[in-house]
């Protein structure tokens, strides 16, 4: 006597029906796990980009640092040797180039983020120095130091840049 189709007996092979029905499980589950790989791609993706933005935001921000600096050194190679250490090292009693120098810095355009919780340094050694060992004149020699601290938005650090540069002037 046989068995009416749709019951199962032990022993015998799943219905058709039921065959299809456990592969359209397994077809839903490798659906599942490929919708989860790409998840965890796209966050990938997201994540290094998010990391590229945050890089290109800090080297503009040191671009813009080594710029301000640039600009200060321009400005003391037109500045009497004489003066250059009263006008414009953070220590002076009136360092009246420093503080415009400094303004600039901390607003504008070209503002640097956190520059005012941290003001910039700038030191000046000015020396005379012989040419040769026969003494045939002198040149002033100004050793110039400025470092720059700012805080990119959003981090707790502050970033620093320092330049140290020579400014020769010869004198007899």
């Amino acid at each position: 006597m046989r068995a009416h189709p749709r019951t199962r007996q032990a022993g015998r092979r799943p219905s058709w029906r039921s065959a299809r029905r456990f592969a359209r499980g397994v077809a839903l589950l490798e659906a599942l796990i490929a919708i989860l790989i790409f998840s965890l791609g796209i966050l990938g993706v997201v994540a290094t980009q998010a990391r590229s933005v945050q890089l290109l935001s800090e080297a503009t921000l040191r671009s813009q640092a080594a710029q301000h600096v640039s600009d200060l050194i321009a400005e003391m190679w037109l500045t009497d040797p004489a003066q250059r250490a009263q006008l414009y090292d953070s220590t002076s009693a009136t360092p009246i180039r420093y503080l415009a120098w400094k303004q600039r810095i901390e607003t504008g355009p070209r503002a640097l983020p956190g520059a005012s919780d941290a003001p910039p340094e700038v030191v000046v050694n000015t020396i005379q120095t012989p040419y040769s060992a026969l003494s045939l004149g002198s040149q002033t020699v100004s050793a110039i130091t400025v470092t720059i601290f700012w805080s990119p938005p959003g981090a707790g650090t502050t970033n620093s840049y320092t330049t140290t540069a020579m400014i020769l002037e010869p004198q007899s």
